[in-house]
């Protein structure tokens, strides 16, 4: 009996961590872009986990490869990130996906 009640209580620990993984993975979307400054706008914020500092990218139909940038400002509800290349700025589109970028930081 005892093992039946463990093995219950690891699938419901699992179940758990699944379910919270998926809710903190939805991705943002663009909602508003400030070319000059290089900051884009995204209508999430910390509690999906788009915290100060934490790299974002952008999916772009005119580039290849993914556009990322860092946090620079967040809050509850919405986060703005700051693109070091602002000319890629205006490869992002309004109700573009933003994504965590989960990854080793050296990787280029």
């Amino acid at each position: 009996m005892k093992k039946i009640k463990l093995l219950l209580l690891v699938l419901t620990i699992i179940m758990l961590a699944t379910t919270s993984f998926e809710d903190t993975c939805r991705a943002a979307e663009v909602t508003r872009i400030n070319q000059p400054k290089g900051q884009i706008f995204i209508n999430e914020g910390k509690d999906a986990g788009f915290i100060f500092g934490a790299k974002v990218c952008f999916s772009s139909s005119s580039s290849e490869k993914p556009i990322c940038g860092k946090v620079m400002r967040t809050s509850d509800s919405y986060a703005i990130v700051k693109i070091k290349n602002r000319r890629e700025t205006k490869k992002i589109e309004i109700g573009s996906e933003a994504v965590l970028y989960v990854g080793n930081e050296d990787e280029k």
